[in-house]
């Protein structure tokens, strides 16, 4: 039922390939996870757009670990434009700091693509990042750079509920969210190991009614991140399209 679907390159990165011995192979893999998505469309007999990732350049969710803005601006310049000719939109995702979100999009928009940017609120602090910037703080950051849509994901779906009016107060375009399946619960949260957050998991029919929550406080953009399988989107898909 999906509309988009995002190319498996979120780890496609010169500074986690290069972990691995493989930073040759940046170009190699962009390439091969645009094409197994247009492959996957075409099988599907399904018009949907592809989206290619600018994620985070190093371990997500770690404020602490993000690049130089001149690294930040070299990597992503490199990224987007391998990308850009191959797909319709660039999703800057998961994006943990406003100045990461600001190199990214400022990369994506050279390419003259359509541009979706979208921040982590990863943990269980609602309106915070990861980095320790409010919402708001972040989108000030970036507020000067014309992209097409602005977003939240990665992070459990109350904290979407309680982002999508914080953004409708920020930006006059559409907004959204896409969010793991689970709701963040009250504990303690480490900036240094983020991963590791109290939650509930959301089946299908749970998750959707989140999903419901935000489409009903103004989003147009939405769907899903970690943990989320086909049967939630099925289900969010039903609840709007039938």
């Amino acid at each position: 039922g999906a509309r988009v679907v995002t190319a498996c390159n979120y780890a496609v990165t010169p500074t986690l390939l290069a972990r691995e011995g493989m930073e040759h192979m940046v170009e190699e893999l962009s390439v091969l996870a645009v094409d197994l998505a247009a492959r996957a469309r075409e099988e599907s007999g399904v018009d949907v757009r592809i989206a290619a990732s600018l994620p985070p350049l190093n371990t997500s969710y770690r404020a602490d670990l993000v690049a130089s803005d001149e690294e930040l601006q070299r990597e992503y310049a490199r990224l987007a434009n391998l990308l850009a000719p191959r797909v319709d939109i660039l999703l800057c995702e998961t994006l943990s700091v406003g100045r990461e979100a600001a190199a990214a999009a400022e990369a994506a928009l050279s390419t003259e693509r359509e541009v979706w940017l979208s921040w982590t609120l990863q943990g269980n602090r609602p309106g915070l990042l990861s980095g320790g910037e409010t919402l708001e703080e972040a989108f000030a950051v970036a507020a000067h750079l014309p992209v097409h849509a602005h977003l939240v994901n990665c992070c459990g779906a109350n904290l979407i509920t309680d982002a999508i009016p914080r953004l409708l107060k920020l930006s006059n375009g559409p907004v959204g969210g896409y969010a793991n399946a689970a709701d963040a619960l009250p504990g303690p949260f480490d900036p240094l190991d983020p991963e590791v957050v109290p939650s509930e998991p959301l089946g299908p029919s749970a998750y959707a009614d989140a999903v419901e929550r935000w489409v009903e406080a103004g989003a147009t953009l939405v769907g899903g991140c970690c943990h989320t399988r086909p049967a939630h989107l099925d289900e969010v898909r039903n609840r709007f399209l039938t």
